[in-house]
């Protein structure tokens, strides 16, 4: 299934990025209890059902890169490629992601590891 998505992805144009304002809460559409709430000072927030990271003290942190700030490891990525990446301060680790589409209601996201394709819509 994810490779279909991909697929379809690089078909129709992948990375559609407008206005890149990734602040507030969403949810992910294969599983309904994950929600992220990136906030407006750069902390990422993640709840899994009922259970949530305390927000008093945010463990993980988020950036928005161009191509030239690439967290990738791959020397083909696209010169316009958008990343997302999202390091656990605590456990001093960090994940990145292609930011394939951020629209108001739609956040798409693939794992430049693993390739695992995440959608979110604003809650």
């Amino acid at each position: 299934m994810n490779f279909i998505l991909l697929i379809i992805l690089l078909a129709f144009g992948g990375n559609d990025v407008r206005n890149p304002s990734i602040v507030g809460s969403w949810a992910n559409e294969e599983d309904s209890k994950l929600f992220w709430e990136f906030t407006s000072s750069g902390g990422l927030i993640e709840e899994y059902g009922n259970v949530e990271k305390s927000r008093t003290q945010v463990s993980s942190r988020y950036f928005i890169l161009e191509r030239s700030q690439s967290c990738s490891k791959w020397e083909n990525d696209e010169a316009n490629q958008m990343y997302l990446k999202i390091e656990n301060v605590k456990l001093g680790i960090a994940d990145c992601f292609y930011l394939e589409t951020l629209t108001e209601n739609k956040l798409l996201l693939m794992n430049s590891n693993t390739g695992k394709i995440l959608v979110f819509n604003k809650v």
